[in-house]
């Protein structure tokens, strides 16, 4: 019989569903981390949101379940939810913020629509509303304390959430969805069915190359501010390391976003998530 213990629900989910942030919270102290699978499995709760429904109004009425279902915790009613449960369990504790958490279901609304951000400060603005904000709710519930530890997670979710949007083109065009700027395919002259159709272009790869330059250059702001984030809360902040790791995978494919190393497709291992984070970000 094994010794190993069989993970809690939000851990499975989040395993199976975000390998990503999964393995980083491995770096979490052995306390802490069911919290951080819990906070981690509540944003793939709304972030799927889109994937679940055939039209925007289901996916509203979705949303609004969660909604309600944190207005319910707060008069002292939890909904019978493998996910919910435990979140309740964090808010009670005053370690998470209600209103945090109702911010970001707002946040997904965007993804009901379809619609392509109109210039990056717009995309900028979701990034920071989902990854960005997701990040600064981990470390604290990690034990980061004050407004530089918040902003230093903050960045680091918003590097990690920019490279995010390239490597989900693939998955992102299958559904016919665009999340790159409309003024950033203008400038480089890409049509949305270059990227629905998944075109290897020159045009194309000019864009992502663009795009990952901003995000290096979004790393590399996260990581001056580094210091501020407590060692007890990097895990927070750790899927800034694959993101770097990813966009070197990037530039040796050329910027080809749809490349099959690039993807989704191709998470990062544990190994490989040992090897690129050694304890430090």
């Amino acid at each position: 019989m094994s010794d190993i213990p069989s993970l809690s629900y939000c851990a499975d989910y989040v395993r199976r569903n975000d390998k990503d942030r999964f393995l980083c919270a491995l770096f979490a102290p052995v306390e802490k981390r069911e919290d951080l699978f819990t906070l981690y499995a509540f944003n793939q709760e709304i972030s799927k949101t889109r994937e679940m429904v055939s039209e925007a109004m289901l996916g509203q009425i979705r949303l609004q379940w969660w909604r309600d279902a944190l207005a319910d915790i707060a008069k002292g009613e939890v909904r019978k939810h493998e996910v919910v449960e435990p979140l309740a369990g964090l808010i009670g504790q005053g370690r998470v913020s209600p209103a945090t958490l109702e911010a970001m279901i707002d946040a997904r609304e965007f993804d009901l629509f379809d619609n392509a951000p109109k210039d990056m400060a717009a995309l900028e603005n979701y990034i920071d509303a989902t990854s960005g904000q997701l990040s600064e709710v981990a470390a604290g519930v990690l034990g980061a304390k004050g407004d530089d530890a918040a902003r230093a997670a903050r960045l680091a979710g918003n590097a990690y959430g920019l490279v995010g949007i390239l490597r989900a083109m693939v998955f992102h065009g299958r559904a016919k969805r665009q999340y790159i700027p409309e003024n950033v395919m203008e400038k480089h002259g890409v049509a949305t069915g270059d990227i629905f159709e998944f075109r290897k272009t020159d045009a194309v790869k000019a864009m992502t190359h663009d795009l990952a330059s901003r995000a290096k250059e979004k790393i590399r702001e996260a990581r001056k501010m580094r210091r501020a984030l407590p060692k007890l809360a990097s895990p927070a902040a750790l899927p800034i390391v694959l993101a770097d790791n990813y966009l070197k995978k990037l530039k040796k494919a050329e910027y080809d976003p749809f490349s099959a190393e690039f993807g989704l497709a191709r998470p990062a291992s544990f190994r490989l998530t040992i090897r690129a984070i050694s304890g430090y970000w």
